[in-house]
């Protein structure tokens, strides 16, 4: 489905009259977002879509698809307070939370993929993911002008040309297509836009939130679904946590 602002403004106003779904919705789109419309000084207090998700799981807390995308929210906020130096008591109120959304998740359907591989992430992040391969999706990396990494991860094209604009003016702009059965295949994009046609994916696509294991310039890290960025001179790897 072809995104826009005005499906945006349609699921907004649906949300702030309560409507779950259109909640859950709003808060999975603004994933693939850097910051709202309006804008905001980085890095955010909380991230876009996270408000909506939360209104979304109190209005109905056996919403599995909100919980674990609110967990992989938090999950990122992780990573980029701890490689921003932030206390480890902030880090663990959202470690804290998001284990506690993908335990929830895994007492009702404790097969739930992407629950179990985002606890995993949690309890071992050195390991976790080592032989993940299950699912197809896009990545497309830059260099911001302020500097640092940033980073999309989606399976639906419509999505990512969307929420590609965000990285419009990135430097060191690269696409890479991810599927289970071949290795990364990724395309130098120097005009900074993407290619008329994207390339299918095949296979099951990555659920929305579900964690994936990357090699990043000789570093193993673990990213989500959606749209994230750090600063690269404060990269850790995950083995030295």
């Amino acid at each position: 489905m072809v995104i826009d602002e005005n499906r945006l403004a349609a699921l907004h106003n649906e949300a702030v009259t309560g409507n779950p779904e259109a909640a859950r919705e709003l808060g999975r789109l603004l994933c693939l977002l850097p910051d709202e419309p309006d804008g905001e000084a980085w890095p955010l207090p909380h991230w876009p879509g996270e408000p909506w998700l939360r209104a979304a799981l109190t209005a109905r807390p056996d919403d599995t698809s909100a919980a674990v995308l609110l967990a992989g929210v938090l999950a990122q906020q992780i990573e980029l307070r701890y490689v921003l130096g932030d206390p480890d008591s902030a880090i663990a109120r959202r470690q804290g939370e998001a284990l506690h959304l993908y335990r929830a998740v895994l007492r009702t359907d404790p097969d739930h993929p992407t629950a179990r591989a985002g606890l995993e992430v949690l309890r071992r992040p050195a390991t976790a993911l080592t032989s993940d391969d299950t699912y197809s999706y896009y990545r497309l990396d830059g260099t911001p002008p302020e500097g640092g990494t940033a980073r999309l991860i989606t399976p639906d094209p419509h999505e990512l040309r969307w929420a590609a604009r965000s990285l419009l003016g990135a430097a060191d702009l690269a696409l890479t297509v991810h599927t289970p059965a071949d290795k990364p295949h990724t395309v130098q994009l120097p005009g900074g836009l993407l290619p008329a046609d994207l390339p299918e994916l095949p296979g099951p696509a990555l659920p929305p939130g579900h964690p994936v294991r990357l090699t990043l310039d000789r570093a193993e890290v673990i990213a989500y679904y959606g749209y994230a960025a750090e600063p690269r001179s404060q990269r850790r790897s995950l083995s030295s946590r």
